[in-house]
């Protein structure tokens, strides 16, 4: 099993060993700002053409909610969200460049890559959970969220790497300044009760329930 570390590493090198041999400049021949589409050419290497990512390790961002793109961008230039790689690449964007980003990614139509195996019972298991837990945030089965990531169709390993790094305290939600003290203790609860009332086969089964959407 590929471990979590190597495929960033991995990500990291072909990321920029692509960025290093085209030359990607961030304005046009006139001197403007470069198009949307040529901005976010420099994202396709991790999240896949259009933002339909094809790796385990980078998620989909095709057809996100714009505004929820554009803070976490702002985030990670600013340092405040956490991240391996994010951090150096928002940083060379200015906040237009950002904003155009996420409306390029927003405005794009969510593909389902890849055709994920799934066990039939764990998928119905986590429905149950995911519409006790996850739906107040994660809408409509992880399809619609204004505030949050889409989740349906997500790729496995990068939801199962996801949840164990909110679960070691590698992703630590009172770091995020997006979100207020209350919505931390709620999300943070939810986490905590996925974990202590459904074990290992209820986090299994909400990977698998929110993979297998199409």
């Amino acid at each position: 099993m590929v471990s979590k570390t190597a495929l960033r590493t991995a990500l990291a090198a072909v990321l920029f060993s692509g960025l290093a041999g085209t030359g990607i400049a961030h304005a046009d021949s006139h001197g403007g700002m470069a198009s949307a589409s040529m901005l976010a050419n420099t994202c396709n290497g991790c999240h896949g053409p259009d933002g339909n990512s094809y790796g385990p390790a980078s998620p989909s961002i095709a057809g996100m909610n714009d505004l929820y793109l554009t803070e976490a961008l702002m985030m990670y230039k600013s340092g405040e969200r956490p991240s391996t790689i994010m951090g150096r690449i928002a940083k060379g964007y200015s906040e237009k460049e950002l904003e155009a980003i996420a409306k390029f990614f927003a405005g794009k139509k969510t593909i389902r890559v890849a055709k994920q195996k799934s066990d039939a019972k764990m998928v119905e298991m986590g429905q149950k959970i995911t519409r006790d837990l996850c739906e107040g945030c994660h809408e409509k089965d992880g399809y619609a969220a204004e505030d949050y990531p889409i989740l349906a169709g997500q790729l496995m390993p990068y939801l199962r790497n996801n949840l164990a790094d909110f679960a070691s305290g590698a992703r630590n939600l009172d770091t995020n300044p997006s979100l207020s003290a209350k919505e931390r203790r709620k999300k943070k609860g939810k986490l905590k009760d996925l974990h202590d009332k459904h074990g290992k086969d209820g986090v299994e089964a909400v990977v698998q329930f929110y993979g297998s959407r199409k």
